[in-house]
């Protein structure tokens, strides 16, 4: 069944990639010869595997937007290790985790995030959250196994949003959250509004924010 984010706007395409033994060879074709040379270089059968679910979601959600092969389109990694595609005229986001991925593109500033719920300290919540949102947040109808995976996708697609990434901290985010409409509003270091939607597929949570002006980039 395709990812559906409730009330995702419609100019922010996604696509949804999961690994599968039986057609990871026929992938290969895809990717570029510098990444062919990335994954090889890579010594983790896992770090292969992501990179290369990774790169197939982003390709081929390019691919169907400029309709040319998955193959050909030209796929740049910026100075702070953000994928662009210029000539797209899109921006892009892309995340992998566990044997999932999601890629993202819009004209708008956008990001997305994806996290397998594993077993983490309780301290780890508290930890990334600020003052003014812990009791907003320790009141939600959320599992509490979900919580920090919830919290913490919507934080980190917050910050690839706004181009920092995790070289800010989580706990600079400040988020205010719906479980049942599964739609956020979120305020980052900067003070700029965000919008973000969160769907949980278990064992992962999967996240996207977006800048809420359709015409910003």
């Amino acid at each position: 069944m395709p990812l559906f984010f409730p009330g995702l706007p419609d100019d922010i395409q996604i696509k949804h990639q999961v690994h599968d033994d039986w057609t990871v060879k026929n992938w290969m074709h895809i990717l570029s010869v510098d990444e062919m040379q990335r994954r090889t270089g890579m010594r983790s059968e896992k770090r292969q595997q992501n990179f290369t679910l990774g790169r197939v979601a982003i390709r081929t959600l390019l691919s169907d937007h400029m309709q040319i092969s998955p193959s050909e389109v030209p796929i740049v990694i910026e100075p702070t290790g953000r994928l662009s595609a210029p000539e797209s005229g899109q921006l892009l986001s892309l995340a992998h985790s566990g044997d999932q991925a999601i890629a993202s593109i819009s004209m708008r500033n956008a990001g997305v995030d994806v996290e397998e719920i594993r077993e983490k300290p309780d301290s780890l919540l508290d930890y990334i959250l600020c003052e003014e949102e812990k009791k907003h947040v320790y009141g939600l109808s959320i599992p509490h196994e979900q919580l920090l995976f919830v919290c913490w996708t919507l934080k980190e697609a917050v910050l690839k949003a706004n181009g920092t990434g995790l070289r800010r901290s989580p706990r600079t985010v400040q988020l205010r959250i719906d479980p049942i409409s599964q739609t956020a509003t979120a305020v980052d270091p900067e003070g700029n509004p965000w919008h973000a939607r969160f769907v949980v597929e278990d064992p992962y949570v999967f996240a996207i924010a977006f800048d809420p002006n359709p015409d910003a980039a």
